[in-house]
């Protein structure tokens, strides 16, 4: 019973610390606090709309509307992954990273479609814009531009340390985000200040298929991204000049190479190294070189993790499989 008890208490402890490790996880941490964000803007910007006649504050709604849903997987998918797989995935979850970046792609997509409808419409259909509203969205955009700005050179930051294409696609979002805000508030205080001319009315949507554009750009790099890591692409060129340097290194501890593979999952990298050793050589000799070459690639390429397989037949051949 006393054993019993102690393994319960000790698997309670495990799942304490775990919670309090994925509380703590930065990447966590700044997604939360951009989810917060959002959900304010959403709220700050649908007030601006009801409040306002201007079809560029309605797209800004929808725009910041369909950014709070990403954003809100994105923080989703983090604190997914800082609970682990819970045994259920050998592999872990770093694929969840591609798939959520992908729906933040295409939420994007959505966005831009939008906009530029909406920019169609003005343009058929040009009006100046007016209401109380527009005061609010001009002060929204200034004080928005500025935290989305903040929060998109931390997330880049934190992109980088972690090799990690959800952070990097939240980058991208709120860099976005910072662009459409400056343009908004331009676009509006163009409108305001130049009311009198027929043709500041083209400003708001000229404006909008600006922010369209910026849009575009960061949707086809998270798709091109996302789509090749979730297809099992292999390691950048530079990553696998690494690999073959380190298995130079022990050219002499080996007999032959069958093969390597090599894939990314999220932020996580696998690499399996097929190597063919002399049959006199003793087990502990092979386990010498095999962790060797493991502890050198490991500690070159960022969250890596590297098997030694023993192979007397080229990787894929149907033997091997």
């Amino acid at each position: 019973m006393n054993d019993a008890a102690s393994k319960l208490a000790s698997a309670a402890g495990a799942k304490g610390l775990a919670a309090a490790r994925a509380r703590g996880n930065p990447r966590e941490r700044a997604a939360r606090q951009a989810a917060v964000m959002a959900f304010a803007d959403v709220a700050i910007t649908f007030a601006a709309m009801i409040a306002a006649h201007s079809a560029v504050i309605l797209a800004d709604f929808c725009k910041t509307f369909l950014e709070f849903v990403a954003v809100f997987l994105s923080w989703w998918a983090i604190r997914r992954m800082a609970r682990g797989s819970g045994g259920g995935f050998d592999y872990g979850l770093g694929k969840m990273e591609n798939l959520t970046s992908l729906i933040v792609g295409m939420l994007m997509a959505v966005c831009l479609l939008i906009i530029v409808g909406n920019a169609l419409r003005n343009f058929v259909h040009p009006t100046h814009v007016a209401g109380i509203g527009v005061q609010i969205s001009l002060a929204a955009q200034a004080v928005y531009a500025v935290i989305n700005a903040v929060v998109a050179r931390r997330s880049r930051r934190a992109a980088q340390a972690e090799h990690s294409p959800l952070l990097e696609a939240q980058a991208r979002l709120h860099f976005t985000r910072a662009a459409a805000n400056v343009f908004i508030l331009l676009s509006l205080g163009l409108s305001l200040a130049l009311a009198r001319y027929e043709w500041v009315r083209y400003v708001d949507p000229a404006a909008s298929l600006v922010i369209a554009g910026s849009i575009l750009m960061a949707a086809l790099g998270i798709f091109s991204t996302s789509v090749g890591d979730l297809l099992d692409r292999t390691l950048e060129e530079s990553d696998q000049l690494l690999i073959l340097r380190e298995l130079a290194r022990h050219f002499d501890d080996y007999a032959f190479l069958h093969g390597i593979r090599s894939r990314r999952a999220g932020a996580e990298a696998y690499v399996d190294i097929f190597l063919e050793f002399d049959p006199e050589k003793k087990a502990g000799e092979i386990q010498a070189v095999a962790a060797s070459l493991r502890h050198r690639i490991e500690s070159q390429i960022r969250n890596s993790h590297v098997t030694i397989g023993l192979s007397t037949e080229p990787a894929g051949s149907p033997r091997d499989r």
